[in-house]
């Protein structure tokens, strides 16, 4: 398994993904065994022990610590208890965050792990995002969609693609017969967060068979709805507040928005002058 190859461990694989991200350069074939197996057996971190995991990856358990070392744990055990965490937060509420709020500067805790997440965002798209705004850009329709808390990210995707250009649609959570026609010369852009609106999960499974490439941007890549997209756009969202942090999957939207503007710079200055003159026309601003 490559070090460019995606790899898969459920609701822990949004930090996974960054820290391999980081540490890319710097992992033997020992370390890609285990990422392997891991990718193969996403359920199986959390229980294991270094020497049931070097087992059935096929390698020592000295090379199993050395593994959780080089990805930035102190060892095996803060490893598998990170993975125990994420299985235990994936589908918490912000209720049951509210119960379990920490003591200390929230503002300070937050600016940190926001920063953190911006940056390994950065690491795993960056190969990744400029072939996802060629596919946007190239198509004849774009169809965004988001539902519960991802419909703001939509939301505000939706407004910068329009201003640069034509055939963008925001798919209301209401009426979701939107998607029907949809077919391979347009593209669906999904925010998929958890815990996972099982109208995007439905919509997704529908649109697999028309034909229309998705670019989905997500938590990780351990949702199966990933495995059908053309592009998927990693985004870590852990933070210490109520919800889930969505910095850095806002950072991403804009960034993709940019990145399609720059495919083609012609029509997308044609398309900001006309909204340019229709918001001066109407007096849109103050």
């Amino acid at each position: 398994m490559s070090e460019q190859q995606e790899f898969s461990l459920g609701p822990f694989d949004g930090e996974l993904a960054a820290r391999v991200a980081e540490a890319r350069g710097h992992l033997s074939g020992v370390d890609q065994q285990i990422l392997a197996y891991l990718t193969d057996n996403p359920d199986g971190l959390a229980f294991h022990t270094a020497e049931s995991l070097g087992a059935k990856a096929g390698v020592s358990r000295a090379a199993v610590v050395r593994f959780a070392k080089k990805l930035g744990y102190t060892g095996f055990t803060e490893f598998r208890t990170a993975a125990r965490d994420a299985m235990m937060t994936s589908q918490e509420s912000p209720l049951s965050r509210f119960s379990h709020a920490e003591p200390g500067s929230l503002v300070e805790r937050k600016a940190q792990r926001d920063t953190k997440n911006i940056l390994a965002a950065a690491g795993l798209v960056r190969e990744k995002l400029t072939p996802a705004a060629q596919a946007v850009a190239g198509a004849r329709r774009v169809l965004i969609m988001g539902a519960r808390m991802s419909y703001g990210l939509a939301a505000h995707l939706h407004r910068l693609l329009n201003e640069v250009r034509e055939g963008v649609t925001l798919l209301d959570p209401g009426f979701p017969d939107q998607v029907i026609g949809v077919g391979s010369r347009d593209i669906v852009i999904a925010f998929l967060f958890r815990r996972y609106s099982r109208l995007t999960v439905d919509l997704l499974a529908d649109i697999a068979g028309s034909g229309a490439p998705v670019v989905l941007i997500t938590d990780g890549r351990g949702h199966p709805s990933a495995a059908a997209a053309a592009h998927v756009l990693v985004a870590p969202v852990d933070g210490p507040a109520l919800y889930d942090s969505m910095v850095a999957p806002m950072w991403i939207l804009e960034s993709l928005a940019a990145e399609v503007a720059a495919v083609r710079p012609r029509q997308s200055r044609a398309r900001l002058e006309a909204v340019e003159r229709f918001t001066k026309d109407h007096r849109l601003l103050s």
